[in-house]
């Protein structure tokens, strides 16, 4: 098995009966930090790391049909996956890519050989998918303030407030 993404195993099989082959190319990993920059006088800037920026994956998949791959399920699946949110695990062989989860930001198919009656034979895909990471609340503290009480006070009624009399 080449890898997985959510429930889509990428493989090449040739056992004589079954000849699959769903594989993807390109696949490229950008990954990046943040650092906010000190301004110094006389002095080069400095730098303070931040945080990280979460992964962000791009692939190409090509589906075939003579590959024993039905280009339109497939490109189905990968919509609802997006249209879900749903979260995927990616892995190359038995590795995690990145933290292992990820959400699918976009899809763009090429439709590249259509037969006369109009079936989809051959669809190339390129995918975006997003590094999701939970959120996780720990050790907030919410601080409350009793509202403190407004005091009247009475001011006689020819008291001039600011204004000037000519």
């Amino acid at each position: 098995m080449i890898g997985i993404l959510g429930d889509i195993k990428f493989k090449v099989s040739f056992d004589g009966t079954n000849n699959k082959i769903l594989n993807f190319s390109d696949l490229k990993l950008n990954s990046g930090a943040n650092y906010e920059e000190h301004k110094r006088r006389g002095l080069k800037p400095a730098l303070e790391f931040i945080d990280l920026e979460n992964d962000i994956v791009s692939l190409k998949i090509i589906l075939r049909s003579d590959f024993g791959v039905n280009p339109l399920k497939m490109a189905k699946k990968l919509d609802s996956y997006k249209n879900a949110g749903e979260v995927l695990k990616f892995l190359l062989g038995n590795k995690p890519i990145g933290n292992g989860e990820f959400v699918i930001t976009s899809c763009n198919y090429g439709y590249e050989y259509i037969t006369n009656d109009g079936l989809v034979r051959n669809l190339d895909v390129s995918l975006s998918l997003a590094e999701y990471t939970k959120v996780i609340y720990e050790n907030i503290e919410i601080i409350t303030k009793k509202k403190q009480a407004t005091k009247k006070k009475i001011i006689h009624k020819d008291f001039n407030q600011g204004a000037i009399e000519r």
